[in-house]
């Protein structure tokens, strides 16, 4: 019985460890950043969200800017806000928040396919990314 019990249990494992690596969906999405003409980033929702590179339109309920060490910098929350903030993908998202050189930020948003009901989770996302405008020595960001 137990020598048995030995020779599944490897198999049983290694099965249970690939089904968990395939099954396993990525928490959060990574939205593009670029830099604009004044120094400030373009945070935005990636051309590639869609499939077919449509334009689709995102119901966007919170945003906010964080510091590790200091906190929550800036939100703005959109969630029950009677104008709602839309956006298209690889359009600019509006952080009314001046981001200084060489600090790193974590950054991150919520968004919904617009025209999704409340209840409907499926086209929910949290997007969030780590960055740092680095201002190099010849005076380029």
């Amino acid at each position: 019985m137990n020598k048995n019990l030995f020779h599944i249990l490897p198999l049983v494992l290694t099965i249970a460890l690939i089904a968990g690596c395939i099954l396993h969906n990525n928490v959060f999405y990574t939205p593009d950043i670029a830099l604009k003409k004044d120094g400030q980033p373009c945070i935005s929702i990636p051309a590639n969200e869609d499939f077919f590179r449509r334009k689709k339109d995102f119901d966007i309920s919170y945003l906010y800017v964080y510091q590790v060490g200091v906190g929550e910098l800036w939100s703005k929350n959109y969630f029950h806000s009677a104008k709602p903030y839309y956006v298209q993908n690889d359009q600019c998202l509006i952080f009314n928040y001046h981001f200084q050189n060489n600090i790193p930020y974590h950054i991150g948003f919520f968004s919904n396919e617009k025209g999704n009901e409340e209840n409907n989770k499926s086209t929910d996302k949290e997007w969030m990314r780590y960055m740092q405008i680095i201002k190099k020595p010849n005076g380029t960001l």
